[in-house]
């Protein structure tokens, strides 16, 4: 059963895959570059490099923000003010990630159709 606070680093995780798999199109059909300095290289030497980087990071990224929701659940004191910061902290970083995946993604759709 999927459990409700998995719902946010399952969004991060397809965010990000989806952004690995666009990347991938752009540039093996398309022509296109890897925006990010630090795996554009990669992208021009190695594509599985590339992938196994992306993809581990992605999940890597999406269990880490799960672990952290169920570690923060998992205080005794829900009332106190520290733990209302730290979800508040935690679910703005779900959702300044999963903007900037979608903002990655969003850009990849357009190098590919304004490609086509």
């Amino acid at each position: 059963m999927l459990r409700i606070r998995a719902v946010p680093s399952l969004s991060l995780i397809l965010m990000g895959s989806m952004d690995w798999l666009t990347t991938i199109i752009g540039i093996v059909y398309f022509g296109a570059v890897e925006g990010n300095p630090f795996l554009a290289d990669i992208t021009r030497t190695s594509l599985p490099v590339f992938t196994i980087i992306k993809l581990s990071t992605t999940v890597m990224v999406g269990l880490l923000f799960y672990k952290a929701e169920k570690t923060l659940l998992g205080t005794p004191d829900k009332s106190t003010r520290s733990f209302k910061c730290a979800r508040i902290i935690l679910r703005a970083a779900y959702v300044i990630a999963t903007v900037v995946l979608l903002f990655a993604v969003l850009n990849n759709l357009v190098v590919v159709v304004s490609a086509i």
